[in-house]
């Protein structure tokens, strides 16, 4: 646990001091560029101000952005420990009981601008799909429509299916196939209100391969005995 505590410190460390670093960078790249407007359109005070206002609104967003990055390969260790804990002393059980915490999960951590799952579904090849919301009759009925759950099998990465309208709203649709080495395991089903960039995809790619598929494995092993 020391060890934890110690590591979480030097990560809290190195995350204020690439911000210190970002925005000091940030506030000494506006005064040549203020100069630069200025000598452009002398005792013109309009281009100052729009430009200044641009690269605040750009600085922002680059700024956003370097959060996101920087802050969810720890926080999601940290967060999903739970789950593993749960696993560990029997709690979860089952693949329902795993497949409502993943989901429930996958929602409240990937609230991001530039990464944000509103709803997740999971189906396993023992479990019909799961999540710790009631089902929206569409996703199901689209899901097996399309047969999802074959399809998967041929995915080896995470996929854009399209776009997808329920009662809350419209929403991006994506699959992200689980595997465990060459195992096809089963597949989540994340919406999301905004494009995920594939940058950003890489993320869930790595969420699921790092942390979905092991515990998933366990719960199978356990329930065989």
């Amino acid at each position: 646990m020391s060890q934890r505590r110690t590591y979480s410190y030097i990560y809290s460390v190195q995350r204020i001091i690439l911000l210190v670093f970002y925005t000091t960078t940030a506030i000494a790249l506006s005064i040549p560029l203020a100069r630069l407007v200025n000598n452009l359109s002398p005792n013109q005070l309009y281009p100052l101000i729009v430009t200044l206002i641009l690269y605040m609104v750009g600085t922002v967003i680059v700024g956003s952005l370097i959060h996101v990055i920087s802050y969810i390969p720890f926080n999601l260790a940290t967060a999903f420990d739970p789950i593993k804990n749960e696993i560990a002393t029997g709690e979860i059980a089952s693949i329902e009981q795993l497949g409502k915490k993943i989901t429930r999960f996958t929602v409240q951590f990937f609230d991001f601008s530039f990464l944000d799952i509103s709803h997740a579904f999971i189906q396993t090849d023992t479990s019909d799909l799961i999540s710790h919301i009631p089902l929206p009759t569409q996703i199901e009925q689209v899901l097996k429509e399309y047969g999802m759950a074959e399809k998967s099998k041929e995915m080896e990465e995470i996929i854009r299916a399209g776009k997808i309208t329920i009662p809350e709203g419209e929403y991006h649709l994506y699959v992200l196939p689980i595997w465990f080495g060459s195992r096809w395991l089963g597949y989540m089903t994340l919406l999301s209100e905004k494009r995920i960039s594939r940058f950003f995809q890489q993320f869930l790619m790595e969420y699921e391969n790092n942390f979905l598929d092991d515990q998933i494995m366990h719960i199978i092993h356990h329930s065989k005995r």
